[in-house]
């Protein structure tokens, strides 16, 4: 996933297929996640990369309105400063807070109902601290946005490989906090791969404030 950063418009790659496992926090400018729990983190490792475009022979997908096709791998130019990729982050959030998220209510979006004039990705930030939690069915986020509960499945790699649990479940903040490199502060919502009818709801990435 990357941001366009003359236009702030976010992409999805074809190539990188609907998030079916863990996927890295990959919001771009580009970013990427080593998964080493030793190394130091300071906050999301955003890089500016540099994509061709392919042509896209695939037939448009309503579910994925905003996804290309990428020649080849994304090639790093660079690193943003912290100030320029706070506001590049700020700028993707939704103007209204309180509307529907990706325009639905649910969990879920009904593929018949999707006409390609949706988003099917968005940035957010929470009204507070997001809650982690993991049960037989997976790990989840449970959020409040613009007073409305969320509560969906999370798959960031970094944070499904946080281990370390309480009793009741619930992943501990400071787990997270080491696993993002910090507090978190945007999530990446996104719609997942149909299943029976529906496209799930699905949190992409978790990132700390830059």
């Amino acid at each position: 996933m990357a941001v366009e950063v003359s236009t702030g418009a976010l992409v999805r790659s074809r190539a990188s297929g609907w998030p079916v496992a863990a996927m890295d926090s990959s919001l771009g400018l580009g970013a990427s996640a080593d998964g080493g729990a030793e190394k130091p983190r300071t906050g999301p490792e955003l890089d500016v990369v540099e994509i061709e475009l392919a042509e896209d022979d695939e037939p448009s997908d309503p579910a994925r309105p905003e996804a290309v096709m990428v020649r080849h791998a994304p090639e790093r130019v660079g690193t943003p400063r912290r100030r320029a990729a706070r506001r590049i982050l700020d700028e993707l959030l939704p103007v209204d807070s309180k509307r529907p998220l990706l325009g639905s209510l649910g969990p879920s979006i009904s593929y018949e109902d999707l006409d390609g004039s949706r988003p099917s990705v968005a940035v957010v930030a929470p009204d507070r601290a997001p809650v982690f939690a993991c049960d037989a069915v997976g790990t989840w986020c449970q959020f409040s946005l613009g007073g409305r509960k969320h509560r969906l499945p999370v798959v960031d790699e970094r944070v499904l490989e946080a281990d370390s649990r309480t009793r009741d479940g619930t992943l501990a903040s400071d787990v997270v906090e080491r696993a993002i490199g910090g507090a978190p502060r945007y999530l990446v919502v996104a719609l997942g791969a149909p299943r029976r009818g529906q496209a799930p709801k699905l949190v992409l990435g978790v990132l700390p404030r830059p």
